[in-house]
């Protein structure tokens, strides 16, 4: 009897570490708003659309906690894999922190709202690869969260350095 059709025989290991195609391109396609504010923002373009100075700054940070909250989301779909445990519970109260916590990001004052997000995210990312190592995420999560994050956090860290130099009211 051959190892494949052996019915106690385990399933070969399936290999999770290719970033299934959309995955990627729609979470790379989810970093051109933040690209795209960073640069409108830096350059102080958003007269030219006849907005007014650092709107897109605030947009930037509005933008950011919407991802968040996404993000948040990922937690309950993981809780749903694990009917009623106390880990279900756990993801599903994450789930719900972390867009409550993106959302005070709204409210705090220049440049202090920018600090909170890129931090949020930087704790997400990780809890993002702790979901991989747990077992909860095939690997390629992993990777796709950790480009992600890298791209998000650096145009936020990028807005935040441009804050002093830029004349734009608080």
């Amino acid at each position: 009897m051959s190892h494949a059709s052996h019915p106690h025989a385990a399933e070969p290991a399936h290999d999770d570490r290719a970033i299934p195609r959309w995955a990627l391109i729609l979470g790379l396609a989810g970093l051109i708003p933040f690209v795209g504010l960073t640069v409108i923002y830096a350059l102080q373009w958003e007269t030219r659309f006849g907005l007014n100075p650092g709107y897109a700054r605030d947009v930037l940070v509005s933008y950011g906690a919407i991802i968040l909250a996404f993000l948040g989301g990922i937690r309950w779909g993981v809780g749903l894999q694990h009917g009623d445990s106390a880990h279900a519970v756990k993801m599903f109260i994450v789930s719900v922190v972390i867009p409550l916590a993106a959302w005070v990001a709204l409210f705090l004052p220049k440049p202090h709202d920018l600090t909170w997000l890129i931090a949020i995210f930087l704790v997400v990312g990780v809890a993002d690869i702790a979901l991989v190592t747990k077992g909860h995420a095939p690997r390629w999560f992993g990777t796709l969260r950790t480009i992600l994050t890298v791209g998000v956090v650096g145009c936020l860290i990028a807005a935040l350095a441009l804050w002093p130099f830029l004349q734009i009211p608080a």
